[in-house]
């Protein structure tokens, strides 16, 4: 039996009618190279306990050697961001001092400290830093995901074809330095002992960020964003343990370029570096501004 014409025509139309074109991918701004400068004053105590030498008494920084007063430091971040990677390079510094008379008796750099007796410490750390983020997941974008087909959020595009809404959430991988310089004296015990050593460590983490585009609500301010992350660092060099790091932020961006941030970060550390034990953190809120360009 002769195969029906009109299926022949018709197979033939399929097969010669173009695929339909994807459709066109959207020029976000806020997917192109960005970066950012954000210089910040921080506040921060310090917290935990140390041990100086061989049997070293653990020393409280709040209730034995009175090393908790706020103080203000500095931290600094520079970021490079381009579609879904981002290049974050950070640096923050802390010091501290005080003397009192110790309440109880301790055991410093090998030697018994009576009780009665005077003491001086200072303690300052700096830390410097780089991390790799992905952003693995975006729910608002057209690229939810870094391997997804792209698409046009329509429903979320703002006057100047950015994005309404911004959620990111991905790991991040890098280095941190941590150089730590703690002194402590007593000139009743004849002791004069001094750490200066630092550790090196990798950085696992993860990361949260979220931006709105606030003109349509309050007209006088660009956008509102948030960022939540956390990080572990298992040490490399220069010690045992690891450290550690918590830290939110909220930018309000007056202009698409200037921003006022708040926020709060926490630095802590859990380390044994030659006779030198640290167990605690230094913690904090942050307040300054950045510049996107």
């Amino acid at each position: 039996m002769p195969f029906p014409l009109h299926i022949l025509l018709t197979s033939a139309a399929v097969q010669a009618s173009p695929a339909p074109p994807e459709p066109p991918q959207v020029d976000r701004p806020s997917e192109d190279l960005r970066v950012e400068i954000t210089p910040t004053a921080w506040f921060p105590r310090l917290i935990g306990t140390y041990a100086i030498g061989p049997e070293g008494t653990e020393l409280n920084v709040e209730t034995d050697t009175y090393l908790h007063e706020s103080e203000l430091a500095f931290q600094g971040e520079l970021d490079y961001r381009f579609d879904a990677w981002s290049l974050r390079i950070l640096g923050t510094e802390f010091s501290t001092s005080g003397s009192g008379i110790l309440e109880a008796s301790a055991r410093v750099a090998g030697t018994d400290v009576a009780a009665g007796s005077d003491w001086s410490s200072t303690y300052s750390q700096w830390s410097i830093g780089a991390e790799v983020g992905l952003a693995l997941w975006q729910p608002f974008a057209d690229r939810p995901f870094p391997w997804s087909a792209p698409t046009e959020r329509v429903d979320n595009s703002g006057p100047e074809a950015d994005y309404l809404v911004e959620f990111r959430i991905g790991p991040r991988l890098g280095f941190r330095y941590l150089h730590v310089d703690q002194v402590f004296q007593s000139t009743a015990a004849d002791v004069d002992y001094r750490f200066d050593g630092g550790v090196a460590a990798l950085v696992l983490g993860v990361v949260v960020e979220t931006e709105v585009d606030t003109r349509p609500i309050v007209p006088f301010l660009d956008s509102i964003a948030i960022e939540a992350g956390f990080t572990v660092s298992p040490l490399l060099a220069g010690g045992s343990g690891n450290l550690s790091s918590i830290e939110a932020s909220l930018r309000a961006y007056l202009t698409p370029s200037a921003s006022l941030v708040f926020g709060f970060r926490l630095q802590r550390t859990s380390f044994t570096s030659e006779e030198y034990e640290r167990e605690g953190a230094v913690m904090g809120v942050i307040t300054g501004c950045s510049f996107r360009f």
